[in-house]
């Protein structure tokens, strides 16, 4: 039995992929079917045996007369619904290259450098470990993507870009929001006037705090109101009575 890497094998042929396959790696068959109605088959199986065969991960069927590329799998010998939307960009008597890129749940499948399809898994993919060609056509080479340096293309599936989320801001320790300017006075100093001695400070404002609090101004009279000191002044009430007494003692 031959292992893979292989260069313009027999067909029908029958190769183990050293390893199995694996996510992240990759199948490159290149090759070319010339006469028209010929159909090219690749099978990505569990085991050796091809009749009966054993269980098939992935069946690729390239069909130009019929312009479609099949995708099906074959698990106890019954084989599954299969795929064959997309066309076949593959043409009689042109080279195709088709690279087979193994992920944790599906198949990818690019032609020419260009993608092409999907395949999801059916069968578990360590389960991947030969890969049987037969049919029509020829094939050039079949590898995998460490059997020679610099012999699989680019690959049309390349990991997106790392994207890098800017930090959020975090004021520095001690900063304070909305601070007042550094231009502006400081505020004067409290200065607390005498007060009650179970009161509070007066602050800044004269009179406030001060007990007994001064007498309110005085105010104008209303006009039919004597102003302050019209009156003559109070006589005591001892006067008063002395003098009537003297007034009728001398009536007598």
């Amino acid at each position: 039995m031959a292992t893979i890497p292989i260069f313009s094998p027999n067909i029908p042929f029958l190769g183990l992929i050293p390893g199995g396959l694996s996510p992240g790696r990759m199948l490159r068959i290149k090759g070319i079917i010339n006469s028209h109605g010929e159909r090219c088959h690749i099978h990505i199986q569990a085991g050796a045996a091809v009749n009966p065969r054993d269980d098939v991960p992935l069946h690729v069927s390239i069909r130009p007369n019929e312009h479609a590329i099949v995708r099906n799998s074959i698990q106890n010998q019954v084989v599954g619904p299969e795929e064959r939307y997309g066309g076949c960009p593959i043409r009689y008597g042109e080279s195709f290259d088709l690279l087979i890129l193994a992920e944790a749940s599906l198949y990818k499948l690019a032609i020419n450098g260009n993608h092409f399809c999907t395949f999801a898994h059916r069968l578990p993919l360590h389960n991947a470990r030969y890969i049987s060609v037969s049919g029509g056509g020829v094939i050039y080479s079949i590898v995998s993507e460490t059997d020679i340096p610099g012999s699989v293309p680019v690959n049309p599936y390349p990991q997106p870009p790392i994207v890098q989320h800017p930090t959020p801001y975090a004021p520095p320790i001690g900063f304070v929001p909305n601070a007042p300017p550094s231009s502006l006075p400081p505020p004067p100093p409290y200065t607390p006037l005498p007060t009650h001695p179970i009161g509070g400070g007066g602050g800044h404002y004269p009179g406030v705090g001060i007990y007994p609090p001064p007498p309110p101004p005085p105010q104008p009279g209303y006009p039919h109101h004597p102003p302050p000191g019209a009156h003559p002044p109070a006589v005591p009430f001892s006067v008063l009575f002395k003098e009537e007494l003297q007034a009728k003692i001398e009536q007598m």
